[in-house]
């Protein structure tokens, strides 16, 4: 037996042994190393991009944050307004205040209930041959009052009679919660 054994020789030995540590190498290589390279390549690329989405996500918790103290805040204003609250007779004193009197062509009031936890009370005021700083201080006097009264919408045209004066249509909202 000891006759049919295989000799190799040293040079054969070591390219026998390099062609071993080659194919470990390479399985190694596609294996193990290879695929990790890919991964770390992904890795770099998807890194930005969820850390850009993070920060996205970090600034619409913070809007959201801020937007839901405001309601909230909104709603402790609305829950202590007083009850018997009425936009009409505020706005109508708040013209004598402002000397509008006779500029006051009409004034028309709308209740709306959008939900059924509050109702919105909408008052459209037209005003006819004032000037910009009487109005002015009329909105002012109106949004430094301590009423939760907003100005939904305001019209300003050339007066038809004076064009150094203005026509003007406002719509002042208020908002109450309804108690069941």
């Amino acid at each position: 037996m000891g006759e049919n054994m295989i000799r190799l020789t040293k040079r054969e030995k070591l390219l026998a042994a390099f062609l071993v540590i080659l194919a470990v190498s390479w399985l190694l290589f596609v294996l193990i190393i290879s695929p990790a390279f890919e991964r770390i390549n992904t890795l770099s690329r998807v890194i930005p991009q969820k850390q850009v989405e993070l920060q996205q996500l970090r600034l619409k918790s913070n809007e959201y944050v801020s937007i839901s103290d405001r309601l909230n805040n909104l709603r402790s204003k609305m829950a202590s307004e007083d009850k018997n609250f009425q936009l009409l007779p505020h706005l109508e004193s708040l013209i004598r205040r402002s000397d509008l009197t006779e500029h006051l062509e009409s004034m028309k009031q709308q209740v709306l209930q959008p939900d059924s936890d509050y109702n919105e009370t909408v008052v459209e005021i037209k005003l006819n041959n004032l000037t910009l700083a009487q109005l002015l201080d009329f909105l002012t006097l109106v949004k430094s009052s301590n009423v939760l009264a907003t100005i939904k919408s305001l019209y300003i045209a050339k007066s038809t009679e004076n064009i150094d004066l203005l026509d003007s249509t406002v719509q002042i909202s208020n908002i109450k919660l309804i108690k069941g």
